[in-house]
């Protein structure tokens, strides 16, 4: 079953741009949206965003 925590995690993450503006947003630590994004992409096995060390996609 899927968390919709997770994917709250997930769609502010693709609003801002970055897990940081996301955590912020969320009231959050940046570890716990990425690891959260990292839950539902293990859920789904797909792969939602290609991240480097300064954005996503």
């Amino acid at each position: 079953m899927i968390d919709f925590n997770d994917v709250h995690a997930f769609v502010a993450s693709a609003e801002t741009g970055g897990f940081s503006a996301a955590a912020r947003r969320l009231n959050q630590s940046r570890s716990a949206v990425g690891k959260a994004v990292a839950r539902l992409e293990t859920r789904l096995g797909a792969r939602l965003f290609h991240r480097t060390t300064r954005q996503l996609a």
